[in-house]
C-alpha cells in the first residue's frame, strides 16, 4: 500500500524546508561577517597598542626598527636614547603609521566584502537576467573602496613630513625614513587608474 500526504502537508514540509536553509544560509552569513569582523578589530587592535614596525631588513642597515606606543625607538629589539622632543615626534609619526595602517586594513575588508557581494550578486543575476543591474550595484560598492583609498592617500603628505622632522632630529631613525613624494604620487595614481 502506498502512502500518500495531502498536498498542503508537501507543500508545507517543502516551505519548512526551504525558510530553514534560508535561515542556515543567513546565520551562516552572519556568522561568517562576524568572524571577519571579529579579525579586522583584532588587527586594528594589535596595530593601536603593539609596537609599530619601520622595517625588517628593509632599509640600508639591514636592521628592524620599531617604535612603542610610548614612544621609544627600538633598533633590533634595544632602545635608542631619545630627548623629550624626540619622543613626541615619534609618537605623531607612530600615530600617522597608525592611522595609514588601520585605513588600509579596513579598505581590505571592504574589498573582500565587495567580492563577497558580487560573486553573490552575479550567481543571482544568472537566474533572474538582471546583470546590468548587478553590474551597477557592484560599481557603487567599488566606488566607495576608491574613495576609502583617496582618503588613505590624503593622509600620507603628512607622514611624509612627519618622517623628515624625525630623520632630521634623530639620525637613528634615518634608515627607516624611506618613503618619498613619489610614494604619495603613486598612492594617487593607483587610485585615478582603477576609476
Amino acid at each position: 500500500m502506498k502512502l500518500q500526504l495531502p498536498a498542503a502537508l508537501l507543500l508545507s514540509l517543502f516551505l519548512i524546508t526551504a525558510c530553514n536553509k534560508q535561515d542556515t544560509e543567513k546565520s551562516a552569513k552572519q556568522e561568517n561577517s562576524a568572524a571577519a569582523s571579529g579579525i579586522m578589530a583584532e588587527a586594528v587592535e594589535e596595530i593601536r597598542t603593539g609596537n609599530m614596525s619601520l622595517g625588517n631588513m628593509s632599509n640600508k642597515t639591514g636592521t628592524k626598527g620599531e617604535i612603542t606606543p610610548q614612544g621609544d625607538l627600538l633598533i633590533d629589539g634595544k632602545p635608542v636614547t631619545i630627548t623629550a622632543e624626540q619622543r613626541q615626534l615619534l609618537i605623531r609619526h607612530r600615530e600617522l603609521l597608525v592611522n595609514v595602517a588601520v585605513s588600509g586594513v579596513e579598505i581590505g575588508m571592504q574589498g573582500m566584502n565587495l567580492a563577497k557581494k558580487a560573486v553573490g550578486e552575479s550567481i543571482k543575476g544568472i537566474f533572474n537576467g538582471e546583470s546590468d543591474q548587478i553590474e551597477k550595484k557592484v560599481e557603487a560598492e567599488a566606488k566607495k573602496i576608491e574613495a576609502s583609498a583617496n582618503l588613505l592617500c590624503e593622509q600620507l603628505p603628512l607622514l611624509l613630513e612627519s618622517q623628515q622632522k624625525l630623520a632630521e632630529s634623530l639620525p637613528e631613525f634615518k634608515p627607516y625614513a624611506t618613503m618619498t613624494a613619489d610614494d604619495i604620487n603613486e598612492c594617487h595614481g593607483k587610485v585615478i587608474e582603477r576609476k
